[in-house]
């Protein structure tokens, strides 16, 4: 492998050997990364319109985690999450800007799951948008810098867009590589570096190693700009998307996110899309299209990946985990984007495929991404190098419909909400609570904390302050 040119990586602890015999004794991890997917795919029925051929293959397969749920609804404390098996409470990274965790003194130290398993032998690379892109340029003991990739090619002109805001773009880019800023993509007529990534995942997938291996394949879409070619928008024709189910005055019973002015740190990319530009441009099927058009450019490159993994030498000795780092509203409940706590933020496609792992199989208890440190080293055999505050997920991947009496919590910035098999708890940093019933509402639309002596939340506020109180 040459190096010398651009590498699409965030992580690097040993370069895996090349040309060398498989080491069998434990097995190898491959993490595909979703940057800001919903539950648009098939598998999920979260839209109609979705084309996901690959990650539906891929859940048929193994095994699907309907009630899956992010750490974070923002990348950077998503992602930092999941790499340290430390909630974003715990380390104080709890919104994009607030920093890179080992700026601060007590977690300097702390050991990612990367580097846990360089340290006990396996051969570990990245490539993508695995931690978050904006600390791609900080030096840290288990990341070897290379040249910083953003979200693909931004255009100098841009197609669509409010005040300005390049990532707040979408559409087909065009053909000509001299209209795009920044490098150019291996195909001039790509829309982001995904192809790249997927390129060196699969030289890697297709080589032998004298260890076990832990790869990790981070794609970029469909986070904004969502730009993808002609033929994913082609899938979708505009006039017959379907638009989300939406409740006039939805938001009169939300007492803090519905009903008084956001807090700074309460707001991701303001300069994004909101309901009242985007419904007054007639742009919701416009945008709607562009995102479903950027997960189908995805789902084929994620497809790739998987088919080399299959015909490589590793494909029976290697667990496969594929999840997204959050969900992405696009107009449900009048909001767009990320950073909320409603099921469109939080819910996440997981797919877990591996040895002894049944095709087909579905779990719908409730799962959180901060487990995936925890079942990486249950399943390979390796103690934890700190103390982890996920939970392993491998009873349920041994009996998806076995007993399971955890929740998933997702932080952003001081507000958390809880996910039980049930019910959501959401609780504001001003005391302000929301709760639905998703046996009765999977919209969301009534907001039951209305009423402060609903007998559901005396048990679910002590559940939460139980899991954010520090042993």
């Amino acid at each position: 492998m040459n190096f010398r040119a651009p590498v699409l990586a965030c992580f690097l602890t040993v370069l895996l050997p090349q040309g060398q015999a498989a080491d069998t004794v434990k097995p190898n991890v491959l993490f595909i990364v979703i940057d800001d997917l919903n539950d648009y795919v098939g598998c999920l029925g979260g839209h109609p319109d979705a084309r996901t051929p690959n990650i539906d293959a891929l859940a048929e397969s193994g095994l699907l985690f309907t009630n899956a749920h992010c750490n974070s609804p923002v990348c950077n404390p998503s992602r930092t999450s999941l790499w340290t098996g430390l909630r974003p409470a715990t380390t104080g990274i709890t919104t994009n800007p607030s920093g890179w965790f080992r700026d601060n003194p007590e977690f300097r130290e702390v050991i990612s799951l990367p580097r846990a398993l360089g340290d006990a032998g396996y051969a570990t690379a990245g490539f993508g948008k695995l931690f978050h892109s904006g600390h791609g340029n900080r030096s840290w003991p288990d990341w070897q810098q290379f040249r910083r990739y953003h979200y693909g090619p931004f255009l100098k002109q841009l197609l669509r867009y409010r005040n300005g805001d390049r990532l707040s773009d979408w559409g087909v880019p065009p053909a000509d590589p001299g209209k795009r800023v920044g490098p150019k993509p291996s195909a001039p007529e790509a829309a982001s570096f995904d192809g790249e990534i997927a390129d060196r995942v699969i030289a890697q997938l297709g080589d032998t190693h004298d260890r076990p291996f832990f790869l990790g394949c981070g794609f970029y879409r469909p986070h904004t700009p969502l730009y993808a070619e002609q033929k994913w928008f082609d899938l979708f024709p505009g006039e017959e998307i379907d638009l989300p189910a939406l409740l006039e005055n939805d938001n009169d019973d939300l007492p803090y996110f519905g009903n008084q002015p956001r807090r700074e740190q309460d707001i991701e990319a303001p300069g994004l899309w909101n309901h009242e530009w985007v419904t007054k441009n007639h742009y919701w099927r416009a945008i709607i299209r562009a995102y479903l058009a950027s997960i189908a450019s995805v789902d084929a490159e994620i497809g790739r990946v998987v088919k080399a993994l299959r015909e490589s030498p590793h494909a029976d000795n290697t667990w496969l985990f594929l999840f997204s780092d959050h969900g992405w509203h696009l107009g449900e409940k009048q909001h767009w984007g990320k950073a909320a706590l409603w099921e469109q933020t939080t819910r996440v496609p997981f797919i877990v495929v591996g040895p002894g792992i049944e095709p087909g199989g579905r779990c719908d208890e409730p799962v959180e991404l901060l487990s995936l440190y925890p079942t990486v080293l249950d399943l390979v055999g390796i103690e934890p190098p700190h103390k982890l505050e996920g939970v392993s997920l491998r009873p349920l991947l041994e009996n998806p419909d076995g007993e399971w009496d955890h929740s998933a919590l997702t932080t952003f910035s001081d507000h958390h909400a809880l996910r039980t098999d049930r019910w959501r708890y959401i609780r504001y940093v001003d005391g302000s609570e929301e709760l639905y019933d998703h046996n009765e509402d999977p919209h969301e639309w009534t907001n039951l904390a209305v009423d402060p002596d609903h007998p559901e939340l005396p048990a679910l506020r002590t559940r939460l302050d139980q899991i954010l109180t520090k042993p």
